[in-house]
């Protein structure tokens, strides 16, 4: 029998600190725990050590997808072997690279390639897809390709402001794409109270995602899963976020 293609969801930020590589992380642990599906986690936040030390490797010289050079045909699938990791929960990683130094750039054709391989080996592929990379710039565009996209964002003036400008980029591919707004850590200042954010944000948000300085220590202390075993509010409107797409996407 024939596996079904995988599905890609894209994670982009309003802007750095909005909580959305957390989110991320959240998310794809919650579904390797709970599913039965093969989830990758493509972490394009490149130069950045985070991730590392979050999942606790110490390997800074792992091979990333910037490896994998120029494709002539097919992508082999032994080539995507070697720049994933994969951990005890059905959970696989691909990690940035850390060094800016000789980094080659991936063309959309080869880029395009590589994710189209890897949904045929995986069933869910979650992106966390940095600010600072332009989601209308022709190279790397990833949201041409995904299934689903989540936009995070801080609730105070800027962030939402920025948010709105990204909506706007997205206007050609807003209607397939349907994106899904999360705020995030709503409950800390400088946010905009909820009762006024609909005037100055005026697209629908979708989840409201609470700041625990608990949940992020522990977070940080014992890794994203972690988490899980708590029935808090954070995580519940966690859960519900990745129940959600679970039924949506398959």
């Amino acid at each position: 029998m024939t596996k079904e293609e995988g599905k890609i969801i894209t994670i982009f930020g309003s802007k750095g600190g909005c909580g959305q590589s957390f989110i991320t992380n959240c998310i794809s642990n919650y579904l390797a725990i709970n599913t039965d599906k093969n989830i990758l986690l493509v972490d394009f936040n490149i130069g950045k050590i985070d991730s590392r030390i979050i999942y606790k490797v110490n390997e800074n010289n792992i091979r990333t997808i910037f490896d994998i050079g120029n494709i002539n045909g097919e992508v082999d699938e032994s080539l995507l072997k070697k720049i994933v990791v994969n951990f005890n929960n059905s959970l696989n990683i691909i990690f940035p690279p850390l060094y800016l130094d000789n980094l080659t750039a991936i063309s959309d054709k080869n880029l395009s390639k590589i994710f189209k391989k890897l949904k045929e080996i995986f069933d869910l592929i979650l992106i966390d897809y940095p600010f600072n990379l332009n989601l209308k710039d022709n190279s790397n565009n990833l949201t041409e390709f995904c299934d689903k996209l989540l936009l995070v964002s801080l609730s105070d003036l800027i962030s939402l402001n920025n948010l709105s400008i990204i909506i706007n980029q997205l206007s050609d591919s807003i209607n397939y794409l349907n994106p899904e707004v999360i705020i995030n850590k709503y409950n800390i200042r400088p946010s905009i109270s909820l009762s006024l954010l609909n005037t100055v944000f005026k697209y629908p948000v979708e989840y409201f995602i609470p700041f625990d300085r608990d949940v992020e220590q522990l977070y940080l202390e014992k890794g994203p899963s972690y988490i899980f075993k708590y029935n808090i509010k954070i995580i519940r409107d966690l859960s519900e976020i990745c129940n959600n797409l679970i039924k949506e996407l398959f």
